[in-house]
């Protein structure tokens, strides 16, 4: 198996759309929120063997190893079997896409395909400008609102007016591999401790108190770069709260507030597990990526981490495996779970049902084969198979396939809001450092979440 490559963080970059000026109701080069142009209505093409002679420029942020390879597949197998379409790809550094991205869009030949990523902080703001194409047209012709997963669906899905998100018309779609959130575990130091992988809240427990015991770091976790804790703490809050109230709060619906999201148990619990000693020794001082190697190096039996992020080398997924964290209600698990990337078609493309067609190929059961072809996690088909030779991928298959039949995931917590990830960030090194309480991280968290929302008119 390929080494594997961290994926792109969903919640480690924020970048200032608002300044680029797509803020106002109408930007150069388009007619505004809800023009013509951006509608979704009229009849669309889906045969692209009848599309002529076409050549769609796409940027995406699948720069390097497994993402390129994957990606690379991909737009082989579409050329492959629509020979009269050209795809022309311009792979960049996520954070170096986001921030390019708007002025992109704006110009005179946008790229056709974009990776708007989900959340206030891009598509949001894009489709307020009026710079993303409204897919609804084409989500009716593919039957995309009925393939896709709820739970993934809503996450591409914003009113015309860019006010309100996860619902209303798509703007984007997934691709066939995911990003989510996952618990890793040593295989060896599993069995030394007598403990099976953890099917419920009660057993990771103790799991974490025997490892103690037997002077093995319980979880590995580092955190001087602001993108450790983040990690444990959403998946504790998937343990306590309910999914539907996550969601709800996220997507500002219903007018749910943190408190009710499972949010302040996660926060309480993770202060126990630094006081009982769960977590590496002066975690606040190693930077993430160390402490990923860390417990590839076999310092640790559990860690949080994203999908496909351990730097592993070839030979060594048998010794690991991963699981969702369970529910502490004994309910299904569930992740913090994505596409691993979004792709929106821009409202200046003249190819657009060349790109919507791609849209759909990069959705559909090949692009998930060919994710695990090349050693990552698949995404939106059930019954792609993992090779037996890799139990890791195994497992991120077993979870990928649960989320996909059974639509467990939600959003992003940090999506929420421009601010609520350096909010929570901030508010967690306080109080794990003794210098504030629990109940200051969940009240910072709640004034975020409602001073956003009262820009948003809620």
């Amino acid at each position: 198996m390929v080494s594997r490559s961290r994926t792109r963080l969903i919640t480690g970059v924020f970048v200032p759309f608002a300044a680029a000026g797509l803020l106002a109701g109408c930007v150069p080069g388009t007619s505004g929120v809800g023009s013509a142009n951006n509608t979704g209505k009229g009849a669309v093409a889906t045969d692209p063997a009848t599309m002529g002679k076409v050549t769609l420029n796409v940027l995406d942020t699948f720069s390097g190893g497994t993402d390129n390879a994957w990606m690379a597949s991909v737009v082989k197998a579409f050329e492959e079997k629509y020979p009269n379409i050209t795809i022309k790809r311009t792979p960049m550094a996520w954070g170096d896409a986001m921030a390019a991205l708007p002025l992109k869009l704006k110009s005179d030949n946008p790229p056709d395909i974009v990776p708007a990523n989900n959340g206030w902080q891009s598509m949001g703001t894009l489709v307020r400008g009026g710079l993303l194409l409204n897919l609804d047209n084409y989500a009716a012709a593919y039957g995309w609102k009925n393939s896709f997963p709820p739970s993934i669906l809503s996450e591409h899905e914003f009113s015309a007016d860019g006010k309100q998100m996860g619902t209303g018309s798509m703007f984007g779609t997934p691709v066939a591999r995911a990003s989510l959130i996952e618990v890793y575990y040593n295989r060896s130091l599993l069995k030394k401790i007598k403990a099976k992988a953890p099917s419920t809240y009660a057993e990771f427990q103790a799991a974490l108190a025997k490892a103690k015991s037997a002077g093995i770091t319980p979880i590995t976790l580092g955190n001087s770069d602001q993108n450790g804790i983040t990690q444990p703490l959403f998946s504790l809050m998937n343990a306590f709260g309910q999914q539907s109230k996550i969601s709800e709060f996220i997507y500002s619906q219903d007018g749910v507030s943190i408190t009710e999201t499972g949010f302040p148990k996660a926060v309480s619990t993770f202060k126990q597990w630094s006081d009982e000693g769960y977590l590496t020794t002066d975690y606040a001082g190693i930077a993430s990526a160390d402490a990923a190697q860390s417990f590839v190096n076999g310092k640790g039996l559990f860690h949080f981490d994203y999908s496909g992020s351990l730097p592993l080398k070839t030979g060594q997924s048998k010794d690991f495996g991963s699981f969702v964290l369970p529910r502490a209600d004994g309910g299904t698990p569930v992740a913090t779970a994505s596409s691993a990337a979004n792709f929106s078609v821009s409202a200046k493309s003249k190819h657009a049902d060349a790109a919507a067609a791609f849209l759909n190929f990069a959705a559909g059961e090949q692009a998930a084969e060919l994710a695990v072809e090349n050693g990552t996690m698949p995404l939106l088909h059930s019954n792609v198979k993992a090779p037996s030779e890799d139990p890791l991928l195994a497992d991120d298959v077993a979870i990928a396939q649960d989320i996909s039949t059974n639509g467990t995931s939600v959003p992003y917590l940090d999506w929420a809001t421009p601010t609520l990830y350096n909010t929570i960030n901030t508010t967690m090194q306080s109080m794990l450092a003794g210098k504030s309480t629990q109940k200051a991280v969940v009240t910072a968290a709640d004034r975020d979440a409602t001073a956003y929302a009262k820009t948003l008119g809620k």
